[in-house]
């Protein structure tokens, strides 16, 4: 198609056989052939091997295969480089921004696991240790591999065209017999069909699957393929039928054809007033570009580890407003105006609320100056269910709870305040008062997130989520009402923030005096259940300050907002980051709860765990643990800050 001298090979010493001889040769022969079909009568049956021979050869030796393999090959290598040396795109592959690393990082990891081995480091400890450190870490590693990736790629793919040439002269030596084209071919149904003023487009043979348009023989697939069409002449084409019955339209070929070539096509007659030349390049353009898009796509979507299945998503209980009610108390103080000014306060507040947020669940509200003696001896409506006692640990006191109670057979809310955050609702200090609002209505949110999602589907975690999964089970429900609150008092981002700050350093003291009772390595149970508890309490103020954060206006500042930096010496920092990636990953499509996600966030818990110098991995008869008091800690390496201190915990002993 065309003439270009030396396409296939340069010119040869004397006596040497090159492939363009080869070829000359072999088409000698293959020329009687086709001069035969030029003027064989139209309804003509041809015998299938010969024209499965003819159109492969000469689809497989035209200059339109080898540009479309340079075009392509160029195309693939942008994306390729776009790939790997934009740091979103790198950290998406690797899986970095989101619950599931990339199958590919996963391996790695797996074989620098095995690696480990020898230095007394368990497999699954070492697995969970790189796999959560890659997610917070990650996105500095895919920046610095993108900064190391991008001078290498030029000298990666130059002299492409070279290479290519090479391919393709492999492809045209290679025996027209051994060529699955040739096979599949030979099993269609070939004739000589009459047409008018055909061209032949550079792609020579043109192939149509079912359903589509005519395209370039090689863009499509055997196995789909259900007719061929070669034009010997302007007015015969060689045709290939998959059986009889398949529809032959040669009126609208030349516009297909002219779409399918690269470059040109040739012709009897000039075809100006048709148009035909504008359209050169158009369908091999789209195809590439399609294939190409189609190949990055799922090289990108295959990122994904999805061992363990999916897991059902929890949707959002759709409600209508209508008219509800509920009880308000003064448990131990006050009187009935005092009552009535509160109530009116709490209508006005859950009556706003109602219109955006289910609140047809919520029960009452109790109001007592002595709190732990209010959630005692609340009425929970059932004799089987147990007193609630609040759950703040030793560094705070209980102020607000919402507390579950059956009411005529249908699970509630009832809410429970101490008084002093009544009291700030009518209180001339604004800043009080903008609190104790703040509080009343997150507990609402709280209530009506329960609501929300009443249906959660059952799900079995695996050993480790077993033994954590509790510690850090209402954190969305934290995440979520807190960003619905975070409008009332933006500064409120400070006491979550010092909470986090407090709790950490209660949880350290805490595990540091249970590890000194320690009376052996194998007494970790105490240690063990302390820390969860104390783990779980900063978990759930984490979340709060992170919804806290996502509630307001993106980048807008408030007070608290350094929490990272105050977690950095900690080398928390990042770990904050990813756990409100988490977090919000946590709330999928329309508003779903992803279960996928919720069910690996116990991994906050061991990392925090690793913060404390406890470290669990999953073993046969369970869960492991070591308590030590060397915990995961920052250190300096070369061009990045990463947590490298992984030989501090000791090797499992039998008993730990």
């Amino acid at each position: 198609m065309g003439t270009e001298d030396w396409f296939y090979s340069r010119k040869g010493a004397p006596g040497e056989l090159t492939l363009d001889d080869t070829i000359t040769a072999f088409e000698q022969d293959l020329g009687k052939d086709v001069a035969i079909l030029r003027t064989t009568p139209p309804g003509t049956a041809i015998e299938p091997s010969l024209a499965a021979r003819i159109t492969v050869h000469l689809v497989m030796r035209t200059a339109h295969l080898r540009r479309m393999l340079e075009h392509g090959i160029d195309s693939i290598t942008e994306e390729m480089g776009s790939l790997f040396t934009d740091p979103t795109r790198l950290g998406a592959i690797m899986g970095i921004d989101s619950p599931l690393l990339g199958s590919a990082v996963m391996n790695a990891i797996r074989n620098t696991s095995q690696d480990l081995v020898p230095a007394g480091f368990p497999v699954p400890l070492s697995e969970r240790l790189l796999s959560f450190f890659m997610r917070e870490r990650g996105g500095e590693l895919a920046a610095q591999a993108a900064a190391t990736l991008t001078p290498m790629f030029p000298r990666l793919f130059k002299d492409l065209a070279s290479r290519v040439r090479d391919s393709h002269n492999e492809i045209v030596a290679k025996p027209l017999d051994d060529h699955g084209w040739v096979n599949a071919l030979t099993g269609f149904i070939w004739t000589i069909e009459a047409g008018i003023d055909m061209i032949l487009p550079d792609a020579v043979a043109l192939a149509r699957e079912t359903g589509k348009s005519l395209a370039p023989l090689l863009f499509t697939t055997a196995a789909d393929a259900e007719l061929i069409l070669l034009p010997v002449a302007n007015d015969r084409v060689l045709v290939g039928r998959r059986d009889t019955a398949t529809g032959i339209d040669l009126t609208i070929f030349n516009a297909q054809a002219a779409a399918s070539c690269d470059g040109f096509f040739i012709a009897a007659r000039p075809f100006d007033a048709e148009g035909l030349s504008a359209t050169i390049g158009s369908g091999p353009a789209q195809a590439l570009a399609e294939s190409i898009a189609g190949a990055v796509h799922d090289a990108e979507a295959a990122r994904r580890d999805h061992a363990g299945g999916e897991l059902p998503q929890a949707q959002p209980q759709t409600f209508a407003i209508s008219g509800f009610s509920y009880r308000v108390t003064l448990h131990d103080f006050g009187n009935d105006v005092l009552a009535q000014e509160y109530a009116a306060i709490l209508e006005s507040v859950v009556g706003a609320l109602s219109r955006d947020i289910p609140l047809h669940d919520l029960d009452g509200v109790t109001i007592a100056a002595d709190y732990g003696d209010a959630l005692a001896k609340l009425d929970r409506g059932d004799v089987n269910l147990p007193p609630v006692t609040s759950d703040a640990l030793k560094y705070g006191i209980g102020v607000a709870k919402p507390v579950t109670v059956i009411r005529n057979g249908k699970t509630k809310s009832h809410l429970v305040l101490a008084a002093g955050i009544a009291a700030a609702w009518t209180s001339n200090d604004m800043n009080l008062r903008a609190s104790g609002l703040h509080l009343l209505i997150k507990m609402l949110a709280g209530i009506a997130h329960a609501t929300r999602y009443a249906d959660v589907p059952a799900f079995r975690p695996d050993a480790m989520g077993h033994e954590l999964h509790l510690a850090v089970a209402h954190t969305p429900r934290g995440y979520w009402s807190a960003k619905q609150a975070a409008f009332v008092d933006p500064d409120q981002g400070e006491s979550y923030a010092d909470l986090v700050i407090t709790s950490l350093d209660f949880a350290r003291r805490e595990v540091g005096t249970a590890r000194a009772r320690m009376t052996d390595d194998a007494d970790v149970d105490e240690a063990s259940i302390i820390a969860l508890e104390c783990v779980s309490a900063v978990l759930n103020h984490a979340a709060d300050w992170l919804g806290h954060r996502d509630g307001l206006a993106p980048d807008q500042s408030f007070a608290g907002d350094d929490l990272a930096a105050r977690l950095a010496p900690s080398g928390l920092d990042h770990w904050l980051a990813l756990f409100g990636r988490d977090l919000v990953a946590s709330f999928g499509k329309d508003s779903a709860i992803d279960l996928a996600v919720v069910a690996t966030l116990s991994r906050h818990v061991e990392r925090l765990f690793w913060s404390l110098g406890i470290y669990c991995w999953p073993d046969v008869d369970g869960v492991r643990c070591v308590v030590s008091d060397r915990p995961l800690a920052p250190v300096l390496l070369p061009g990045i800050d990463i947590p490298a201190d992984f030989a501090t915990p000791a090797p499992a002993d039998p008993g730990s």
